[in-house]
């Protein structure tokens, strides 16, 4: 049997990041540490070591997009799956310019997500 994929949450939303945790949680994955601004998705991506983070393009302090690049530019980057309430093309651009494995829409289904969580996964084994 796999390991459960390791994720760090990065949601301002309180609300949003306790759905998201049960809904990974019950497909089978483990919610290692979560982050309510882009500053302490950085912070606990390089302490808690998750397998993929999923990121929020907007949070105070630093949005998603810098905390991707941070992220996806260090010695011990692992793959980001960027979330955006925004459909505009130069958001998504920019969510993959910094590095993001993949960047999904808020409204997409949780099937989606999980498997974008799975191929990003694959991709840094």
């Amino acid at each position: 049997m796999h390991e459960p994929i390791r994720i760090l949450i990065a949601e301002d939303n309180a609300l949003l990041r306790g759905v998201l945790r049960d809904a990974l949680a019950e497909a089978g994955m483990t919610v290692v540490a979560e982050a309510s601004d882009g500053a302490e998705a950085v912070e606990l991506a390089q302490s808690s070591t998750p397998d993929v983070v999923v990121m929020d393009m907007r949070m105070p302090n630093v949005d998603g997009i810098e905390a991707t690049e941070q992220i996806a530019n260090a010695s011990w980057a692992m793959p980001v799956v960027v979330l955006s309430a925004y459909d505009e093309p130069q958001m998504i651009e920019a969510a993959l310019a910094a590095g993001a494995t993949n960047c999904l829409k808020k409204g997409v289904g949780l099937d989606e997500l999980i498997e974008a969580i799975r191929a990003a996964d694959r991709t840094s084994a």
